[in-house]
C-alpha cells in the first residue's frame, strides 16, 4: 500500500472489509510493500507428521499454531481409514488446534467407479469412527484434494461417478461422524479437469455434500511477480479470488489448506510480494476464512517452500514474520 494520509487509509481499509475480494485485485502494476495492519486474526497453521513440528512453525511464527494440515498413509484402507495415525497423534491433549486431513477417495488400487457403486462406504464409515474416537469429529476433511490435478491418482476422469464417489463417500463419513466438516479442495492454475477437459466447477457435488470450498495457492504457474500477473491467476476459474467469491454465493466458508512461495522450477522464488498479497486477502476476507497453512517444505523434488529450519528463502520469510508474526495493531 503507497502512504497516505491516515484519513484515506482508513477508508481504503473500510472499501475493503465492505467488498471482502478488494485484496485480489489492484490497479497497481509493481509490487508494493506489506499493510499497514499486520498480525493473524483468523486460523493460521501449517503442516506436519506430528505436533511437535507445527508447534515448532508456530514459534517460528511467534504465536500458536491454529492448525495442522495432515496427510493419511494411502497405501491401504487402514493407512486410510482405521489405523489412527496421523488423527491420534493429533489429540486435542497433543494439539489443541485444528485439524484438516488430506484424504484421497480411495487407496491407490481404488477406482472412482467402484467407489460411486458403493463399495466404500464400509470403510468411509469406519474413519468416521476413527475422528471420533481421538477426539477430532470436527476435522477438516479434505476429499480427493487437488482433483483437478492429474499427477493426483484419484482426480476426475468421469465427472458424474466422481461427483457420485464424493457424496457417498460424504454420506459414510456423515454416518459415523455428523460433526465433521467436509473440504471440497481444487489446485490452483488448472482451470480444467484433466481427463474430459471440463470446467473445475463441473465437479462440484452439491452444497449439502460440502462445509469448505479451498484452494491450494502456490507462486507459480504463473508466479505472482507483480500486480497484474497476481490479477490475472486469482481471477482465473481455478484461481483464489474466484474461490472466495464462489463461496460466498454459497453460503460458505473459504479455506487455503495449503500455499507457499515456490523455489522450484516454474515458481517465483524467494518473492515477498506474493506473501503481501496473500496476507491482504487474508485479512480483508478474515470474516469469510476458515482456515489457511503454509506449507513449509524443503526436499528435493517439491516446492521448496521453506522459511525457517532451513530457511530457503530469506526475503519471504522476512516478510512473513512481518505480517503473519505477533500483531502490530
Amino acid at each position: 500500500m503507497s502512504r497516505r494520509r491516515l484519513a484515506l487509509t482508513v477508508i481504503a481499509v473500510l472499501m475493503l472489509v465492505a467488498t471482502g475480494l478488494g485484496a485480489c485485485s489492484s490497479s497497481s502494476s509493481s509490487p508494493t510493500p506489506g499493510p499497514r495492519t499486520t498480525g493473524v486474526r483468523w486460523v493460521s497453521g501449517a503442516n506436519g507428521n506430528y505436533p511437535s513440528e507445527v508447534n515448532a512453525w508456530g514459534t517460528f511464527a511467534g504465536r500458536q499454531s491454529g492448525l495442522a494440515i495432515v496427510f493419511t498413509d494411502r497405501r491401504s484402507w487402514s493407512g486410510l481409514v482405521s489405523a489412527g495415525w496421523p488423527t491420534s497423534a493429533f489429540t486435542r491433549a497433543a494439539f489443541p488446534g485444528e485439524l484438516s486431513i488430506a484424504q484421497p477417495l480411495y487407496p491407490q488400487d481404488g477406482n472412482e467407479a467402484a467407489c460411486a457403486r458403493g463399495e466404500y462406504d464400509r470403510y468411509w464409515s469406519q474413519f468416521g469412527t476413527t475422528l471420533t474416537t481421538y477426539g477430532r469429529a470436527d476435522a477438516y476433511v479434505r476429499l480427493g484434494w487437488e482433483f483437478n490435478g492429474g499427477y493426483m491418482y484419484w482426480h476426475v476422469r468421469d465427472v458424474e461417478a466422481w461427483k457420485t464417489c464424493f457424496r457417498r463417500t460424504v454420506t459414510a463419513i456423515r454416518s459415523t461422524d455428523p460433526a465433521v466438516r467436509i473440504d471440497w479442495n481444487m489446485n490452483a492454475h488448472n482451470d480444467t479437469l484433466p481427463v474430459g477437459k471440463e470446467d473445475v466447477w463441473a465437479a462440484y457435488p452439491g452444497d449439502q455434500y460440502v462445509d469448505i470450498v479451498s484452494i491450494d495457492a502456490y507462486d507459480h504457474y504463473p508466479a505472482s511477480l507483480t500486480q497484474a500477473t497476481w490479477n490475472k491467476q486469482c481471477h482465473l476459474r481455478s484461481g483464489l479470488c474466484t474461490v472466495i467469491q464462489f463461496a460466498r454465493d454459497h453460503g460458505k466458508k473459504f479455506a487455503v489448506p495449503e500455499w507457499g512461495v515456490v523455489r522450484s522450477a516454474g515458481g517465483g522464488g524467494d518473492n515477498p510480494f506474493y506473501v503481501s498479497r496473500m496476507y491482504e486477502t487474508f485479512a480483508a476476507n478474515a470474516q469469510n476464512l476458515a482456515y489457511e497453512a503454509y506449507y513449509r517444505t524443503a526436499e528435493d523434488g517439491n516446492v521448496k517452500s521453506s522459511l525457517t529450519g532451513p530457511d530457503l528463502n530469506p526475503r519471504a520469510s522476512q516478510r512473513y514474520l512481518q505480517l503473519f508474526g505477533p500483531s502490530t495493531s
